[in-house]
């Protein structure tokens, strides 16, 4: 797989997570790929409240299904991860103007729009671990100093939302033993 650094080199917000999972990578690759809201109760309260009320929708659909929607792969190797782009405002409800967002990698790659963040999310798997990486970068300050007031109230929900995820991945590749 490719380093983040080859998508989204300069950022100025990130987090990090990561987790041991006993298991082979193959198993963690497919634990990931299918955790969904099924699996995190806490975080389908948590999704309706980032989206004032609306609901994330099928429950059972896999997180990175979902984030599809919105996000271009930038990145999939079977047994090593994949890596998602994201653009947008994403202080603001639904992220702002749609139109503008990168529909393809090669859009995302060379996406520079000033009053707009760029985002890559990275699921990535070791020997018996399993990481998620956000590193976000907003090019103009203005921009900044509103994400930087949504990263503040959004960050603390984000990581837990992304600590019971590996936990729920962790818990699918490792009773599939």
């Amino acid at each position: 797989m490719r380093s983040l650094d080859d998508f989204l080199p300069s950022y100025e917000f990130s987090e990090r997570h990561r987790l041991a999972i006993d298991a082979p990578s193959e198993r963690i690759d497919l634990a990931m790929r299918t955790v969904s809201l099924d699996d995190i109760p806490i975080a389908r309260v948590l999704w309706a409240m980032r989206r004032l009320g609306r609901p994330y929708g099928d429950a059972a659909r896999p997180f990175v299904d979902g984030a599809l929607e919105n996000a271009v792969v930038l990145d999939d190797a079977a047994g090593e991860g994949i890596v998602l782009g994201l653009t947008g405002q994403f202080w603001r409800l639904r992220g702002g103007d749609r139109s503008a967002r990168a529909r393809t990698a090669e859009e995302f790659l060379a996406y520079d729009r000033p009053d707009a963040c760029k985002a890559v999310l990275d699921f990535r798997i070791g020997p018996a671990l399993l990481s998620t990486e956000t590193r976000v970068h907003v090019p103009d300050s203005a921009s900044r100093r509103k994400f930087r007031g949504y990263w503040l109230v959004i960050r603390p929900f984000s990581g837990l939302i992304r600590i019971l995820f590996l936990r729920a991945a962790r818990r699918k590749a490792e009773a599939a033993a």
